[in-house]
This record gives structure tokens, sequence and C-alpha cells, in this order.
């Protein structure tokens, strides 16, 4: 009889905390959310010009919020139109996913805003700034807003990821599957090293199926945005480097009057390389290695002569041992170096190539790492 006496009062007491639990008490409530109170950087009135190099950011700081439950509170910067400053036109969320209380935000990204806000390419004008603290759904927007004048980058507000060359001028023709990529160099750069033929227009596509936005240079030099199927003329045939910034439309065309071989040891080029296309050199001959007093000199880069003077490519990767067969793919990687010597940046021919006939072979193709090739024949 105890024992079910015990039963029942656990039966009634689950009855009792069963019938307690309310529907109300099982539905989620978001917490609420403060409002920051005070943004410290940039201060109000600052001006900023925004730069095309490759990771600028300005730093944005305010105090914190609180969220009623005491859970960690996100941040998000947002940006307004000087005649509207209620609605957001951009968003970027605080460091760490929008959990610190600052966020290094990219020129690139402010400069979206401003184009946001119908400020031109190049232009200043102005900007508001704030930042809204959140806690699941609920958010508080901070009641100040600090006023940014922005000068623009010339360049486009949208940056293509990719960039081809077409046009009857190409090597590949019009046909625009056929388009040559182009080798990205940094955010927004591009460059391609390619046979351009006279008397016909090339231009530049962000895709090669569907419809793909295309871009010339203009009669100012700069890159401009073909809106009406403009195209770039060419009146001197010939191989060129081709480097376009989409950053501040800047374009730099080099013409490339030949590519050699430099022997280090002869401080000269000892072979001139004829192009094969698609941005491919090649040339054979024998190596012959001389007897100094430490051995064989076996040094070697390569050696442009452009319209902009003499330029040198040579070892992307530190190297101090001729290659063997395990050598890695690296020790082969190319670069362009920013001036001109005898000794660095140089790669060592394979002792055994010495007396050899040999085919050298550099690539400065787009979408691949630049590299070359020595092989005996």
């Amino acid at each position: 009889m105890k024992k079910n006496n015990q039963l029942i009062l656990i039966i009634f007491f689950l009855l009792v905390l069963i019938t307690g639990c309310q529907k109300s008490d099982m539905v989620y409530k978001d917490a609420k959310v403060s409002a920051v109170d005070q943004l410290y950087a940039p201060l109000n009135n600052v001006q900023l010009t925004l730069s095309s190099t490759a990771g600028a950011v300005t730093l944005f700081q305010w105090s914190s919020a609180h969220a009623q439950d005491d859970q960690v509170v996100s941040y998000e910067v947002v940006f307004y139109k000087e005649s509207d400053t209620t609605t957001p036109i951009y968003r970027v969320a605080s460091d760490d996913v929008g959990k610190d209380l600052y966020a290094n935000i990219s020129h690139s990204d402010i400069n979206s805003a401003c184009a946001a806000a119908g400020i031109a390419a190049g232009d200043t004008g102005t900007i508001y700034w704030s930042v809204v603290s959140w806690r699941g759904l609920n958010s508080a927007v901070c009641s100040q807003k600090n006023k940014l004048i922005v000068t623009r980058l010339e360049g486009f507000a949208v940056i293509p990821s990719n960039v081809y060359l077409t046009g009857a001028a190409s090597e590949n023709g019009d046909d625009i599957s056929k388009a040559i990529l182009m080798q990205t160099t940094a955010s927004g750069k591009f460059e391609i090293y390619t046979k351009l033929n006279a008397g016909s227009g090339y231009n530049f596509v962000d895709r090669t199926s569907g419809t793909p936005v295309s871009y010339y240079i203009n009669a100012s030099g700069k890159l401009a945005e073909a809106d009406n199927g403009e195209t770039t003329n060419v009146t001197d045939a010939g191989i060129y480097r081709i480097t376009l910034d989409f950053n501040n439309t800047g374009v730099t065309i080099t013409k490339i009057n030949s590519m050699g071989l430099f022997f280090c040891n002869s401080n000269a080029v000892i072979l001139d390389m004829t192009y094969q296309g698609l941005g491919v050199w090649s040339g054979k001959t024998v190596i012959n290695l001389p007897t100094v007093s430490y051995g064989l000199e076996e040094r070697y880069k390569f050696q442009m002569e452009t319209s902009d003077g003499t330029e040198q490519l040579g070892a992307a990767n530190d190297t101090d041992s001729p290659p063997t067969s395990s050598s890695p793919d690296s020790y082969y990687y190319v670069k362009l170096l920013s001036s001109v010597s005898q000794w660095d940046n140089k790669w060592k021919f394979d002792h055994a190539l010495n007396g050899v006939s040999t085919t050298i072979t550099i690539s400065l193709k787009g979408g691949t790492t630049y590299t070359h090739t020595v092989k005996a024949n």
C-alpha cells in the first residue's frame, strides 16, 4: 500500500509540472539589444581618398552595445546617402564575423558604398556611416551618424573576376568562345603577353559565353566599358604586354621586341628565342658551361628588349643549386624582375646538359603560374 501511495504522489507532481508549463513558456523570445552610443573612428567630417593598393583599408571603431540576456552582440557598419540617413545603402559586418567592436573595411567596399550613393567614379562626395547592433532578430541603430567626405577610385564599381582578350586583332580572332584568359596579378589587375595584328581591333570581356561585359581602351588611354561595341585598334603589329587596372582604369601597353636566354657569366643574351604564340617563346642551343675557379658556371635567366627598355625575367623562388630529377615545379617558376642585374634571381643549368643540344621554353600564359622548361633534345 505504501508503494502505491508513493506512486500516486509521483504521478500527481508530474501532472502539476506538465499543466504548469503553459504554451507561452515554450516560445523563444529574442532578447532586446541596446544601440551603440558612440562612434569613435573615423571622426565626423573626415576626408578620405580611396586607394587601389592591395590591402588598403580604413578602420571603423565604436563603443559596445548590450543584450538583455547578456549574450554576445553582433555589429554591422552601415552607410547612408547624404540625402537619406535613415535607409542604409551598404552594409559590412564587423571583424571576426560581426563580433568585434571594429571593422577594417576595404577601400573596395567603401568605393562600392559610394557608388550605391550615386557618387561617380573619381569624384568626391559625401556619405554617412553608423553601426547597427544585433541580438538574434532584434537590432538597434546608433543615433550618431558620422560624415565621410570620400574621393572615389576612378575604376569600376564592379571588378570582374576574370578578364579575357578577344577581337579580330587577337591571336584567336573574334570568336568569343576562344578568348584568351589574362593573368590576374593583384586585386583588379590583369596582364597578358600576346601578339596583336595590325589593321584590326581588340577588346576585353569578363566571360566567354552568355552576354559578357566588354571593355576597351578609349581615346584617353583609359579602360572603359564598351557600351556600343567599341574596340581598340592596332596600328603596329607585334608582341605586347598589356596590363589593365580596373581599380583606376589604368592601362599600360609595352611592345616586346625580343626575348632571349641571358647567361649570367657572359652578362649577355646567348640565345634569341622565337615567339610560338599565346605567351610562349622557345629556342634551341647547345649548352656550354665554362669552367671557372669554383667549377662549372651555370647561372641563367631571361631578358627582353621592350619599348620601355631592357627588362629581365628570373626565378620566382630562391635557387642556389642546379635542379635534380626531384626538384619541384616551383624551381622553374618565373617572375618579372624590378631591375636588371647580372646575377640576381637566377637559375642554374643541370650539369648533365653541358655540351648537349637543349630546348629552352618560357611560358607566360594567363590562368597558370609563369614558368619555363629546359629539356635536352
